[in-house]
C-alpha cells in the first residue's frame, strides 16, 4: 500500500478496482418486489415504490409506466421526477418510438393547466429563478427607500429584523418567498400563520429557564433568555411587523408575476394547483389527460408539486406510482421539500432491498459505518486544497489510461461554487470535463472575459471590463502598458468643452475627477498614450482599435444574437487554448450565446447594452437561483448533489469532506418560518439588550434545527457516495476538527479503518 508523503497529502488503499473493462452489472432489478411492483394495479390508490439507492426502484417505475401505456384505454402515462433534470434522465430511459408517455417536468404540466383557464398560448412565459429574483427587487424597491403608507403612518416600526441591511433582507425574503410557494402557502395563509404563530408563542412563553434548554445554548446567546415579560411584548411586536412586511411583499409579487404573465416553474405549479381546487371544470380537462402518473425521487417533492399531484388524480392519488428514498431527501432546508411525507402516506408500499450498484466498502462508507475495506475505496487526507485537486486529477487521468470512459467519472461536490479547484486541476491535466448543476454561469473566467469584450462594445469607459480586455489573450499587454494607458499622458487631446467650474472645484478638492473617470478609455479608444506604448503593444492595441469599430458598425445593423456570435468569435472563440480546456471554455461561451438568444427572443427590442445590464444582475445573483445543464456528453462530470441523482459511474470522487465544507455550517436566515410555530426572527433589533430574539433561541432546541441540518447533509453525503459502481474516492484537506459546530465526515471515517 503506497503512502505519500505527509506534505503530499496521505493516501489510504490497496490497489484500485478500475482498470480494463468496467464489471457487468444487471440491467434490471430481480426478485420479489420487481415482481410485486409489476403485478400491483395500476389504478388503485397510492403505491410507494422504496428502497436504498441502487435497488432498482426507478427502473421498476418506468417498466410500470410502460405497462400503463400499453393497457391504458385513454389518456397519457405521465412520467416525471421531482426535478427538471431528473425527468430529462427518465426521457433516456424510454425506448425510442415509445408512444402514450408523456415525460415533461411537473412545472411544464402546471403551465399547460394555466394555458386551460387563459386559452391563449402566448399568454404565458416561464421564466428562470434569477429573472423572477430581479422582479423580486423591483417590488420591494418601494420599502428598502421606505415609501409604504404604513412606514409614514407608523403603523410599522421600520427598525425591525433584518432591514438594518436592506440587500440581505430582500434575499432572505426572497427565499422564504420561493419556499412558501413550493409548499402551496398563500400570501394570506402565509400572514394568518405568522400572526398565530406568534399570539401562541408569546401569549404562552416557554419556560426559558429550562436546564436542557440552557446546556444546549451557547454562552454567548443565554442573554437571549433571560428576556423579562416587557422585553418579550416587544419582540411580539416587532415580530408582528415582520409579518405584516413580509405579507406585503409576496401579495406584491404575486401581483406582479400575475400582471406580467411571468412565471418560474415553482410559481406555476402552485397558482396550477390553486387554479384546480378552485375550477372543477379545469380538473375535469386536465384529469382527462392523463390516465397514469409514475414519479421518480418523490422524497424531494414539494407541497406544491404534491398538491398538482392531488389536483390532478384525487385525494388518494389513485393510478399514481411514487419512488423514492427518505435516506436521499435533500432537498428540505433549501426549498421546503416534504416528499417523504407523501411516500409515507401510501396505499401500498413496496420495499427494494436487494442492491445492484456499488460494493459492501462503499456503501459502508456512505452510510458512515465501520467494515473491512477493499479496493473499491480509497480515503485521501490532503494537506492543503491544492494537493487535494491535484490528487483527484492524478487518479482520473490514471483511470482513463486504464482504459475507463470519461462520462464514466464524476465529481460530486456539495457546493459547485466551490468545485473550481477541482475544474482547474483536472483541466491542467488534459481531462476533458463539463459541469452541471447550481452554478453562475457568469463565475468562470472565460464568461468574464466574453462580457469584457462586449462591454467593450457597448461602453469602454466601463473600466473594470475595460482592464480584462486588456488582459485578455487578443491583447496580452503587460503591466508596464496596462500602467502606461491607465495615466495621464503628456499631450492629452483637448476636450471639445471644458468642465463646469463646480466641477472643476470639486475635482480639485478630491472627491471627484471626472478626467480619471475617463482617462483609460480615452488612451483605448481615442489613442492619447499611443507615442508612450511599446510596438508590439502599440500593434495589438491597433488591431483592437479597429476591431471595436468594426463591431460598432455591425451593432447598427446586426440582430443581437448575431452581434455577440461576430465579437464573441473575433475575440474569445478565436484566441481558446488547445485540448480539453479549450473545449471546456468554447462550451461556456456556447452556454452564454444561449443565454443572449434567450434575452433576445423575450426582449425583441433589447440592445447589447440591455442584455449586459441584465447579465450584471444575473451574475450578482445567489448560486442556487442559476443552473448549468449538461452539454458534453463525452467528459467527466463534475457536479453537485441534485444533478447527480439518477446517475450512477464506474468511479465517483467526493471531495471536501471537512466541516463546513461538506456538512456545511447550520448558517440560518434572518427569519425563519414554521407553520407551527409562525415567523422566527433571528436579530433582536431595536432597544434590545440580547442580540438574538428569544424565540428564536428557544426554537434552535426545541425543533433541533441543527441537528436536522446535519442530517440532510450526511444524506446528501450519502447520495453522492452511492453514485459509484466500483470505486468511491472519498477526500478532504487540512487538519480534522473536533467538529463541534459540525462533525467532519472524513474524519469519522479515518477513525472507523
Amino acid at each position: 500500500m503506497p503512502t505519500a508523503t505527509p506534505a503530499a497529502g496521505v493516501r489510504s488503499r490497496a490497489k484500485t478496482a478500475l482498470g480494463g473493462e468496467a464489471l457487468l452489472t444487471p440491467a434490471a432489478p430481480a426478485g420479489d418486489a420487481l415482481s410485486a411492483a409489476l403485478a400491483h394495479p395500476l389504478d388503485g390508490p397510492l403505491l410507494a415504490l422504496v428502497g436504498p439507492a441502487g435497488t432498482g426502484k426507478t427502473t421498476a417505475l418506468v417498466q410500470r409506466a410502460l405497462r400503463a401505456a400499453a393497457s391504458a384505454p385513454a389518456g397519457a402515462v405521465l412520467l416525471a421526477a421531482a426535478s427538471d433534470a431528473g425527468t430529462a434522465k427518465l426521457r433516456a430511459r424510454l425506448p425510442e418510438g415509445c408512444a402514450g408517455i408523456v415525460c415533461l417536468p411537473l412545472g411544464t404540466i402546471a403551465f399547460d393547466v394555466l394555458r386551460l383557464r387563459d386559452g391563449q398560448p402566448g399568454q404565458l412565459a416561464q421564466i428562470d429563478e434569477a429573472r423572477a429574483a430581479i422582479l423580486f427587487e423591483r417590488v420591494g424597491a418601494e420599502l428598502f427607500s421606505l415609501e409604504w403608507a404604513e412606514f409614514a403612518l407608523a403603523e410599522i416600526d421600520p427598525e425591525i429584523t433584518g432591514l438594518r441591511a436592506p440587500e440581505r433582507f430582500a434575499d432572505a425574503a426572497f427565499r422564504l418567498i420561493r419556499k412558501l410557494r413550493g409548499s402551496l402557502v398563500s400570501p394570506e395563509e402565509f400572514k394568518s400563520l405568522g400572526l398565530r404563530g406568534a399570539a401562541k408563542f408569546y401569549g404562552h412563553p416557554p419556560n426559558f429557564a429550562d436546564p436542557d434548554l440552557l446546556l444546549e445554548t451557547g454562552p454567548k446567546y443565554r442573554d437571549s433568555l433571560r428576556a423579562s415579560p416587557q422585553e418579550l411584548e416587544r419582540q411580539h411586536a416587532r415580530e408582528i411587523d415582520l409579518v405584516k412586511v413580509l405579507s406585503r411583499l409576496y401579495e406584491a409579487y404575486v401581483e406582479k408575476l400575475t400582471e406580467r404573465g411571468c412565471l418560474t416553474p415553482i410559481d406555476a405549479v402552485c397558482e396550477a394547483t390553486l387554479l384546480l381546487r378552485r375550477r372543477a371544470d379545469l380538473r375535469v380537462q386536465a384529469r382527462a389527460r392523463f390516465s397514469y402518473a409514475a414519479i421518480d425521487d418523490a422524497q424531494d417533492l414539494g407541497g406544491a408539486q404534491a398538491g398538482l399531484l392531488a389536483a390532478l388524480f384525487g385525494d388518494e392519488l389513485r393510478g399514481v406510482t411514487l419512488a423514492g428514498d427518505e435516506g436521499q431527501a435533500t432537498r428540505g432546508f433549501a426549498a421546503g421539500a416534504r416528499g417523504a411525507e407523501t411516500l409515507r402516506k401510501a396505499a401500498t408500499t413496496i420495499a427494494f432491498s436487494l442492491r445492484y450498484r456499488g460494493t459492501d466498502a462503499i456503501e459502508r462508507a456512505a452510510r458512515g459505518t465501520a467494515g473491512p475495506r477493499d479496493a473499491s475505496l480509497e480515503i485521501y487526507r490532503a494537506a492543503d486544497a491544492r494537493d487535494e485537486a491535484r490528487a483527484i486529477a492524478g487518479e482520473v487521468r490514471r483511470l482513463l489510461g486504464k482504459g475507463t470512459r470519461p462520462e464514466a467519472m464524476a465529481v460530486i461536490t456539495r457546493n459547485l461554487a466551490c468545485a473550481h479547484a477541482y475544474i482547474d486541476a483536472l483541466l491542467a491535466l488534459d481531462v476533458p470535463l463539463d459541469v452541471a448543476g447550481q452554478i453562475s454561469l457568469y463565475d468562470f473566467p472565460v464568461v468574464q472575459d466574453g462580457l469584457a469584450v462586449l462591454w467593450s462594445v457597448a461602453d469602454p469607459f466601463r473600466h473594470d471590463y475595460l482592464l480584462r480586455n486588456l488582459e485578455a489573450p487578443w491583447l496580452r499587454l503587460c503591466d508596464a502598458s496596462i500602467a502606461t494607458l491607465c495615466g495621464e499622458p503628456p499631450d492629452p487631446q483637448p476636450l471639445l468643452f471644458e468642465l463646469p467650474e463646480e466641477e472643476r472645484d470639486e475635482a480639485r478638492a478630491g472627491r471627484w475627477d471626472r478626467e480619471r473617470d475617463l482617462r483609460l478609455g480615452r488612451n483605448v479608444t481615442r489613442g492619447d498614450a499611443d507615442r508612450d506604448l511599446p510596438p508590439g503593444a502599440l500593434e495589438r492595441l491597433y488591431a483592437f482599435r479597429a476591431a471595436r469599430e468594426r463591431w460598432e458598425r455591425a451593432a447598427r445593423s446586426l440582430r443581437l444574437g448575431e452581434l455577440a456570435r461576430t465579437v464573441l468569435g473575433q475575440s474569445v472563440l478565436a484566441t481558446l487554448p488547445t485540448g480539453a480546456r479549450g473545449r471546456f471554455e468554447a462550451g461556456l461561451i456556447a452556454r452564454l450565446l444561449a443565454a443572449v438568444d434567450d434575452f433576445a427572443n423575450r426582449e425583441p427590442l433589447g440592445t447589447l447594452d440591455d442584455f449586459l445590464a441584465y447579465a450584471d444582475r444575473a451574475g450578482a445573483a445567489e448560486s442556487d437561483l442559476l443552473e448549468l445543464e449538461l452539454r458534453d456528453h463525452a467528459a467527466v462530470r463534475v457536479l453537485d448533489v441534485e444533478a447527480a441523482k439518477g446517475d450512477e459511474y464506474d468511479a465517483v470522487f467526493v471531495p471536501d469532506l471537512r466541516a463546513g465544507a461538506w456538512p456545511r455550517y447550520y448558517s440560518p436566515d434572518a427569519f425563519l418560518f414554521m407553520p407551527s410555530a409562525g415567523m422566527i426572527p433571528k436579530d433582536n433589533v431595536g432597544d434590545a439588550q440580547a442580540a438574538r430574539t428569544a424565540k428564536f433561541t428557544y426554537s434552535l432546541y426545541r425543533h433541533k434545527l441543527r441537528d436536522k441540518y446535519i442530517a440532510e447533509e450526511r444524506r446528501a453525503f450519502y447520495c453522492a457516495a452511492t453514485r459509484a459502481r466500483h470505486f468511491l474516492f472519498l477526500s478532504a484537506s487540512g487538519s480534522p476538527t473536533r467538529g463541534v459546530a459540525a462533525p467532519e465526515i472524513l474524519a469519522e471515517l479515518e477513525k472507523e479503518s
